[in-house]
């Protein structure tokens, strides 16, 4: 009961997670094309405000979730890479530190106010296409 208690709170957060990272790179874009650049500008600020209260929780619950059932599958009672589940776990837990670095260093920026590297533009589109990659090996490795 435990592991299903942890598993639904880790789908919840993922889904808060992705979702907000879908509407900035497909939805929000549309709206500033449709109603125009001062809407967009104040549905934004509006959004990240909020954002960023919520966003933090999300990922600190996202890595604790997800580093309790990483355990469950890798360790050294099991192995760490016997399986090609394990080794799919480990590709998605590169995947998903590539996007907490992203959200680290984002939120650095912020904090410090200094412009990221040209590079973190699209970071949002990039998350977006590696979160894609690791909802579909957390089905794939179970199926292998």
């Amino acid at each position: 009961m435990e592991y299903t208690l942890i598993l639904i709170i880790h789908l919840l957060s993922a889904i808060i997670f992705i979702g907000f990272i879908f509407a900035d790179v497909i939805v929000f874009p549309a709206v500033k094309n449709k109603l125009g650049v001062e809407f967009h500008t104040k549905m934004i600020e509006a959004i990240v405000g909020r954002g960023l209260k919520i966003y933090p929780p999300i990922v600190v619950l996202l890595m604790g979730t997800g580093g309790y059932m990483f355990s469950k599958y890798v360790n050294s009672e099991l192995g760490y890479f016997e399986t090609p589940m394990q080794i799919l776990l480990w590709i998605k837990f590169a995947f998903v530190v590539l996007i907490v670095l992203g959200v680290i260093y984002t939120m650095y920026c912020k904090l410090t106010k200094t412009a990221p590297i040209a590079f973190m533009n699209y970071f949002h589109s990039y998350a977006l296409v590696l979160g894609i990659a690791i909802v579909i090996l957390a089905k794939v490795m179970f199926v292998v």
